[in-house]
């Protein structure tokens, strides 16, 4: 066995402190790395599953005010139905006074 000077141990072991200190601060960079990233995944899903219930939301507004305006539609149509035949009613009614006057004024 090659015994080895103090010196050179010494050497030895400041390289190997060395290297285990750039290890840990390695390691202590990629664990707060991957925290960050762990942390910006879960933001981006809270994110996402707000904007997701938004979006539902907004569907569900969109087909009840879609289904107010089919509803106005068709109350609009059946109130222009209806003032049609008033309409139709008044004229028939205008045409009978009218003839009804006629017959009046030549007795």
């Amino acid at each position: 066995m090659n015994k080895e000077r103090p010196c050179e141990l010494n050497q030895k072991i400041k390289r190997l402190k060395t290297s285990r200190d750039q290890l840990k601060l390695s390691n202590h960079e990629k664990a707060k790395q991957t925290k960050k990233l762990r942390d910006r995944t879960k933001e981006i899903t809270e994110n996402r599953d707000q904007w997701r219930a938004r979006s539902k939301e907004l569907d569900r507004q969109k087909e009840d005010l879609e289904q107010q305006i089919q509803a106005a539609k068709e109350e609009t149509e059946r109130e222009r139905t209806r003032a049609n035949e008033e309409r139709e009613r008044a004229d028939k009614l205008q045409t009978e006074i009218e003839a009804i006057w006629k017959k009046k004024s030549r007795t």
